[in-house]
Parts: C-alpha cells; sequence; structure tokens
C-alpha cells in the first residue's frame, strides 16, 4: 500500500514538473509609440505595420499589426535611421523614416497639414489646369482642320 501511495504521488510530482510551463513577463518603459489616423481622425485599425532598421533596409526588424485605436509600439535596440512603413489594405499607406537617438529618443515632426481654403485652392487650380489644356487641344484641332 506505501509503494502504491509512494508511486501516485511521484506520479503526480513528474506530471506537475512537466506540465508547468511558466510564463513571465516584465514592463519595459520607454518605446516609440505611434497612433495612425485617417484625415477625418478616424484611426487606422488593424493595418499592416514593418519597421525597418538602420542595419537592414530590406528585411523587416519587426512586423505587425495596429490595434482598434490605430497604436502600434516597438522598442529599437540601436541609434539611427528607422524606416516606418504602414499599409491599411484598402490603397491608404504611410511611409516614416525617424532618427533614434543615442539614448533611444527621437525629435518629433511636426506633420505639414493643409487647411480646408488651401484643399479648395490646389483643387479648383488643377480643374483650371486640366479644363485649359483641353481647350487648347480642341481649339488645335479646329485650326488643324480648317
Amino acid at each position: 500500500m506505501k509503494k502504491l501511495i509512494f508511486c501516485i504521488l511521484l506520479y503526480f510530482i513528474f506530471l506537475s514538473i512537466c506540465f508547468s510551463h511558466k510564463v513571465n513577463y516584465s514592463l519595459i518603459q520607454g518605446g516609440i509609440g505611434f497612433r495612425f489616423f485617417y484625415e477625418n481622425n478616424q484611426p487606422v485599425s488593424y493595418a499592416d505595420v514593418e519597421i525597418f532598421s538602420p542595419d537592414e533596409k530590406n528585411i523587416p526588424y519587426q512586423t505587425a499589426t495596429t490595434d482598434k485605436n490605430g497604436c502600434f509600439l516597438f522598442l529599437p535596440d540601436k541609434k539611427g535611421k528607422w524606416k516606418i512603413v504602414l499599409n491599411d489594405g484598402l490603397g491608404h499607406g504611410l511611409v516614416k523614416e525617424i532618427e533614434i537617438k543615442e539614448d533611444f529618443s527621437f525629435k518629433e515632426e511636426k506633420q505639414k497639414e493643409f487647411s480646408l481654403l488651401q484643399k479648395i485652392i490646389v483643387g479648383i487650380s488643377i480643374i483650371w489646369g486640366i479644363t485649359g489644356v483641353v481647350f487648347y487641344i480642341f481649339a488645335k484641332r479646329k485650326v488643324d482642320t480648317k
């Protein structure tokens, strides 16, 4: 009887050791975070992100997706110019390079944004230019046929 209890006890100890693969974690302070969003401030949710290190321009250092809020975080391991490529799968994308300093900080650059008035002026200018080219071609054809 003692042998049976000893064997059962030994069996459970051995079983618990074999199947107890523990996963640990630690929190890391810092990192480089991005929030990707469309022009109307809607997040670019679940978009593909590729990070390229300064040493390797062709093979991604890291690939991932943004979360539902369009956020993504990565932790660089060296200084230099890192390239971030975002593709939302719908034809929109972004390529951004950031310079990581020795202390893993970076200088945030302001994005150049056009005001609504500037966008309207550019749109009208493009339409005006295309209209001018079309009228020029029609006028030239009319002169050549006479």
